[in-house]
C-alpha cells in the first residue's frame, strides 16, 4: 500500500512517471510493486473567483517507514517529475496507523 495522489499534473506526465517510479521506490520502501496504488487526481484551482493553474503536488499515503526513508522518496518524485518537465513539485505525506488499517473488514495489523 503506498498511495501516490498526483494533483495539478497532466494525466500523460503521471503516466510516463509511473513505471519508473514505482520500480524505484519499491526498493527505497521495501514494498511489493503490486502494493502501489498511483492516483492521478483532476482538480480544479480558483483563485479570486478565476480558474488557475495549480501547483503539482503529491500526496504520499503510507505507514511510518522513518525520515530517511521519506526524505529519499520526496527526493526521487521530484527528480523523476522535474526530468519530465515539471519545474516544481511539493511532496507530502500522511501517516497511516497500522492498527487502523483495516481490508476487506478487518484490521490487517494487530
Amino acid at each position: 500500500m503506498p498511495r501516490l495522489q498526483f494533483y495539478a499534473l497532466p494525466l500523460p506526465v503521471v503516466m510516463e512517471v509511473s513505471e519508473g517510479l514505482v520500480d524505484e521506490l519499491a526498493a527505497l520502501m521495501s514494498v511489493a510493486r503490486e502494493h502501489f496504488v498511483l492516483e492521478h487526481i483532476a482538480s480544479t484551482f480558483v483563485y479570486d473567483g478565476v480558474e488557475k493553474g495549480g501547483f503539482p503536488y503529491v500526496e504520499v499515503h503510507c505507514f511510518d517507514r522513518g525520515e530517511e526513508v521519506f526524505d529519499r522518496t520526496a527526493e526521487v518524485i521530484t527528480r523523476r517529475l522535474q526530468a519530465l518537465g515539471v519545474a516544481g513539485v511539493d511532496v507530502a505525506f500522511r501517516l497511516l496507523t497500522r492498527r487502523h488499517y483495516y481490508e476487506n473488514g478487518k484490521p490487517l495489523f494487530t
